[in-house]
């Protein structure tokens, strides 16, 4: 006797169909529906990963920071990665500065 196997479509998470409307939109049309934002500290976050989100904030020294979210979040990935915090909330952020190691992506002034 042999087993008829029926192939199940999986519906796509709500995370995968955000991903895939992301991919299609333009940078103008991220631009729009992500304008840039004032925070009081450095932050990455995995849900804004593919914004274009340009963020501004101003560190213990006084000195106005902005970066590229994406291309932050890029460089600091790998160690980002193995520390319990980013799996667990999918967040990293630091209080009075941005981290040494991407400071050559920002905008400083």
């Amino acid at each position: 006797m042999t087993k008829k196997t029926e192939a199940t479509a999986v519906a796509p998470t709500r995370a995968e169909l955000m991903a895939k409307m992301m991919e299609a939109l333009t940078p103008e049309q991220k631009a729009a529906m992500y304008p840039p934002i004032e925070r009081k500290n450095f932050v990455v976050r995995k849900g804004w990963y593919g914004r274009n989100q340009v963020i501004t904030f101003v560190n213990n020294k006084n000195e106005r920071m902005t970066y590229d979210h994406d291309a932050v979040l890029d460089s600091m990935r790998p160690r980002l990665e193995i520390q319990p915090c980013w799996e667990k909330r999918g967040y990293w952020s630091q209080s009075t500065n941005a981290p040494m190691t991407v400071r050559h992506l920002m905008k400083i002034g």
